[in-house]
């Protein structure tokens, strides 16, 4: 009978080690069909990091836990992770649950000391390769910025992009250039119209009616175009985060670059044609600031369920609007932040979109609250008393206490190992009962590796509880109409997931549902969309 395994395929972020899921597919049936094993699961993390613990391996792992694999099978050892500490904790937690990593293409057995051995030479190679690939990328970028080039080639908006080419005909080495295009002079007037006055709200808008799509083929979104716009590519310049800025690492489980939060930029000159005019891109850098440092509805939300709101049909985010009326005598009455919309609708039209007014939607928040509060509150009721009395920590205070004792722990085993070598080693103990002694410490310290590696895993929101928020919600209810907005909105922000408004329905009677909003804790799932577009 064949023993069964979960296959994991990796394909990297990096472009030299992209070796496709398909080779790696076949390698590994070719490895299953010649070891008498049985592939029972592919488990896929295409376009993903290595050095991230936020990966599919996971649930790889879960397969085994459960009793339903032996053990994982990748293509080498370096598709199971490049990471130090990933690696260490992944491994352990693996062997610590009977499981056994194989690879497709090295010869070595997981289940002797020399194949654990060569497994870890492997994996400490990897690690090393990965070091290597990330240092000759930084490389790559100094060279290109040096030579007037963005740090990462690829298309931009308003030019033709020219890859770098060898002709072996001619024998000659075609440059990497950029060529204006026709959309440079739609560019050009897009800060022309910011630099004069206009939103990037209305600009945004402006393309999306005139048909004009971004880079990747999808309608501009104003995010997006605030970035592009913010960049000075069309100006001629190359804006880069400093490789010597004292921000944060980056974190290797986020998408996000490293520079992605930290205000300090610099701008060198590119080697591709300006299609935007210096005075224009110097005007528009001044409106840009004077917007920034400009207090209004849209920089200082003015509501407090600003940045919760979601769509229900798309998942989106739905921003305040307004609305207007008309009083007595004909006079037009504005009612600024009325309502909440869609944005994608409002931006681009790539979704039917939903409204709802802003007082249903508090009123929704608040029903919502109240009944969170009642049903905590009973919950702690039947906790027995000496539990309720215990001091309360925060999800964070939790998390530390916990990683820090199992990391005390696995060093006083360490600890103990070493005093356990050192008595045989001076003949104090038989060699027998250091046996057994090092069996039971090498088994608690895998399991103990096993469970810090799913504590370093744990975020503060998987880590709470809805007693932890009762306080808030409880100070958010009793002052909610004498609290200033920005602060309720930080407070609703640390305890809501999000609020989903759905768009008025007919129900299978025929009488109407009007909009409505679901307002979900940080603790509960997000709800289900009806999709961008409606049946109808």
């Amino acid at each position: 009978m064949r023993e069964p395994f979960v296959a994991y395929i990796r394909v990297s972020t990096y472009y030299e080690e992209k070796i496709s899921d398909r080779i790696q597919r076949a390698a590994i049936e070719a490895w299953a069909d010649r070891s008498n094993a049985e592939i029972v699961e592919w488990i896929e993390d295409l376009d993903v990091s290595g050095r991230r613990m936020k990966r599919r391996i996971h649930e790889a792992m879960r397969w085994v836990e459960e009793g339903q694999a032996r053990g994982i099978a990748v293509w080498r050892f370096s598709r199971f992770g490049r990471s130090r500490r990933g690696n260490a904790l992944n491994l352990a937690r693996l062997e610590q649950m009977g499981g056994v990593l194989e690879s497709a293409t090295e010869a070595a057995d997981s289940r002797t000391p020399f194949g654990r051995f060569q497994q870890g030479i492997s994996l400490k190679f990897a690690e090393y390769e990965s070091d290597m690939i990330g240092q000759s990328w930084a490389d790559t970028r100094a060279l290109r910025r040096s030579v007037g080039l963005p740090a990462i080639g690829g298309n931009r908006w308003g030019y033709i992009w020219h890859r770098r080419r060898v002709d072996d005909d001619a024998g000659v080495i075609h440059k990497e250039w950029y060529e204006p295009d026709d959309q440079a002079q739609v560019a050009t007037r897009l800060y022309e119209q910011v630099a004069e006055g206009a939103s990037m709200a209305s600009v945004t808008q402006w393309l999306g009616a005139n048909g004009y799509i971004g880079t990747k083929g999808k309608p501009w979104l104003q995010s997006g175009l605030t970035r592009y716009m913010d960049s000075g590519f069309a100006a001629g310049w190359i804006r880069y985060h400093p490789d010597d800025c004292d921000c944060p690492p980056k974190d290797p489980d986020s998408t996000a670059a490293r520079g992605a939060k930290c205000p300090n930029r610099l701008w060198v000159p590119g080697a591709h044609e300006a299609i935007v005019p210096e005075d224009v891109w110097t005007a528009y850098q001044e409106q840009r600031e004077r917007a920034r440092n400009t207090p209004s509805g849209n920089r200082q939300p003015a509501y407090a369920l600003s940045g919760n709101m979601r769509c229900g049909r798309c998942g989106g985010t739905a921003s305040a609007a307004g609305g207007s009326t008309y009083g007595a005598g004909r006079v037009l009455i504005k009612k600024p932040g009325y309502q909440f919309r869609c944005s994608r609708a409002k931006d681009n039209h790539t979704c039917d979109g939903v409204h709802i007014l802003r007082t249903v939607a508090e009123k929704a928040v608040r029903d919502r609250l109240a009944e969170l509060a009642d049903a905590i509150e009973a919950e702690a009721a039947s906790i027995p008393q000496q539990r309720r009395d215990a001091p309360q920590q925060s999800p964070r205070e939790r998390l530390d206490t916990a990683r820090e004792q199992h990391r005390a722990r696995l060093s006083e085993i360490e600890r103990q190992l070493d005093r356990q070598t050192d008595l045989l080693a001076r003949g104090i103990i038989p060699e027998d009962s250091y046996t057994r002694e090092r069996i039971r410490l090498s088994k608690e310290q895998a399991a103990l590796a096993a469970e810090l590696a799913e504590l370093e895993q744990r975020t503060e929101g998987e880590e709470s509880r809805p007693a932890d928020y009762l306080p808030v919600i409880r100070g958010l209810l009793s002052r909610w109409d004498i609290t200033p907005v920005e602060t309720r909105r930080a407070m609703l922000r640390t305890v809501l997931r999000g609020v989903w408004a759905y768009p008025k329905s007919t129900a299978p009677d025929g009488t109407t549902i009007p909009a409505y909003a679901v307002v979900v804790a940080v603790w509960e799932p997000a709800p289900a969309l009806l999709g961008p577009r409606s049946a109808a």
